[in-house]
This record gives structure tokens, C-alpha cells and sequence, in this order.
């Protein structure tokens, strides 16, 4: 579904309109169809080629040129169920005065992005750096997100043991952290290809202001999966020490079960035993193993076994 913008000044925000002008037009293209990217190419003259391939859910970031028009492939990034991030892919598309962003998922969310800017009706560029910043500002907020569940995660270690569901949290929480990983040096690559252009046309500034952005995201990221090491290695350590004292524990416990037993089988044999025909003979062994097993014990715990 394509909706068109457009703003009369530069102090006031973007206003839906029903027909789509010729010129100075924001162009947003939700849950995009074949259909929309070929009625869009064909009234404002883009290539259709490359507006099919945000149909793509497996299109990388990248820059591309055509016929004079840019081109911009970046990938916004969302939350799903039971916390495991998406990404889709977004088309940034610029033709003069024209700027078109499109998306096979729907990208109402990025209404904030331009619409309290104070952006000049023919500056499609500060459009388009606007989307950009917005679509990695995603990223840090669902980072921020995961930072709170690896701290959590770290926390519950002091209380609690370890459980499959704290491996598989961790496996989403390795596979988010890698997804933000490849998409936000994908954007890096394409907002360093951007420089040049931005350059020209004196967003230079801007445009460095996302790469440095981006980088100190890529940085938190090297954070966050060195504490999921930490935090992994720790319960290996922990999962490790604690199956060792139950090893031991059992072992002592089977000594000191099997101790009785050595007495107990060997007066239960049909032969001549000493004190065998003996009124206490009963009494005297089974003294004498509660007497053997309280050593046992006593010694298991003076060197700390359990």
C-alpha cells in the first residue's frame, strides 16, 4: 500500500494526501505489492529492477546508482516472539525532489523520524539520512533490550541453577547479537559509500555523525558478547563443581551403604563363623559397623568431600 506525503514549509510536519503529486512528495510504501512497485516506477520514472528486489527478505544493505537516482538497501530490525529479533529489508529511494521509502512489512514506526525535523521541502537527502538514523536507532534500543536480559540472565546465576531454558535464552540471545551484528556493518558499508554524495551536497557532517553512530553500536555489541562468554563460562564452571561434589557425595553414600553390607553378607553364610553360636554376636557386629560407618563419615567430612 503506498501513501504520499507532502509539507507546504520547513517549520511544519508531513501531511497525508490521497493523490499522489508530481514532485516535492514523500513516497511510503507499507506491505508493498508487485503491483505498487510497478504503478510507483512508472509515475515517477524509478527502476522497477531494483524496487523488486525489497521484496527480497534476504536483500543486504547496499548503495546502487541508476539513471542518476540513488539507490539505498538498509535493513530495519524488529522484536518477535519469544524474543528472537527479524530484520526486512528497506529501500531508501531518491529522485530530486522524490523520496521514496519502501518496505514488505510495515514501517508506520518511522513516522518520528522526519516528522518534527525542520527539513526543507526539496531535501531529500536529510530524508533519506533521517530513515537511516531512525533504522539504526532500532537497533540500539533492541540492544538495549538485550543487555537487560544478558544482565538478568547474569543475576539469576547467583541464585539459581542452571536450566535448558537458560541455554536456549542464550542461543536466542548469541543469534540477536549476530543479527545486529551483520546488518549494522552492512549499514556502516553503505554509509561509508554515502560519504562522497553527502560530501557534494554538505550533509557531510550528518552522514558522519551516523557512521560514528553505527561504530559505537558494533562497539556495545563486542561488550555484550563478551559478557555472554563470561557469563557461559561461568555457568560451565559452576554446572562442573556442582556435579563434582554430587559425585562425591554419591560415592561416600555408597561406601558407606556398602560397608554394612561386606559384615552382614559374611555372617550370612552357611559355614563356622567366629562368635557365630554367641548371644551377642548380633549386637557386636552391628555395633560394630555403625561404629565404622560414623569413622567413614567423620573422615569424608574432615577432608570436605560433602
Amino acid at each position: 500500500m503506498l501513501k504520499y506525503f507532502v509539507k507546504r514549509s520547513a517549520s511544519e510536519h508531513y501531511q497525508p494526501i490521497s493523490t499522489p503529486p508530481s514532485e516535492n512528495v514523500w513516497v511510503r510504501g507499507e506491505e508493498a505489492t508487485a503491483e505498487d512497485l510497478e504503478s510507483l516506477s512508472e509515475r515517477y520514472g524509478f527502476n522497477l529492477n531494483v524496487f523488486r528486489d525489497v521484496l527480497d527478505q534476504n536483500e543486504l544493505p547496499r548503495v546502487e546508482v541508476r539513471d542518476g537516482n540513488l539507490y539505498v538497501f538498509v535493513r530495519s530490525a524488529t522484536r518477535g516472539r519469544h524474543g528472537r529479533v527479524t530484520t526486512m529489508p528497506v529501500l531508501l529511494a531518491v529522485k530530486k525532489d522524490v523520496f521514496v521509502s519502501l518496505s514488505a512489512a510495515s514501517i508506520t514506526e518511522y513516522d518520528h523520524a522526519v516528522s518534527g525535523v525542520p527539513i526543507a521541502l526539496h531535501d531529500t537527502n536529510s530524508l533519506m539520512l533521517g530513515m537511516i538514523a531512525t533504522i539504526v536507532s532500532q537497533y540500539e534500543e533492541l540492544m538495549q533490550h538485550t543487555a537487560r536480559s544478558i544482565h538478568d540472565t547474569g543475576q539469576r546465576l547467583r541464585t539459581h541453577e542452571v536450566t535448558n531454558d537458560d541455554f536456549i535464552r542464550f542461543a536466542t540471545v548469541e543469534d540477536n547479537l549476530n543479527e545486529y551484528k551483520m546488518n549494522l556493518e552492512g549499514m556502516l558499508v553503505v554509509a561509508e559509500r554515502l560519504k562522497e554524495t553527502f560530501r557534494a551536497n554538505g550533509d557531510a557532517e550528518a552522514i558522519e555523525d551516523i557512521c560514528l553512530y553505527i561504530r559505537q553500536l558494533l562497539v556495545a555489541l563486542g561488550s555484550y558478547g563478551q559478557t555472554i562468554i563470561s557469563i557461559r563460562n561461568a555457568y560451565g564452571t559452576i554446572a562442573n563443581n556442582v556435579l563434582n561434589q554430587r559425585m562425591k557425595t554419591l560415592t561416600v553414600l555408597t561406601l558407606l551403604v556398602a560397608l554394612p553390607n561386606v559384615f552382614y553378607g559374611m555372617y550370612g553364610m552357611n559355614i563356622s563363623l567366629p562368635f557365630a553360636d554367641q548371644p551377642w554376636a548380633y549386637m557386636a557386629i552391628l555395633g560394630f559397623t555403625i561404629i565404622v560407618v560414623v569413622m567413614v563419615f567423620a573422615i569424608a567430612r574432615k577432608k570436605n568431600i560433602f
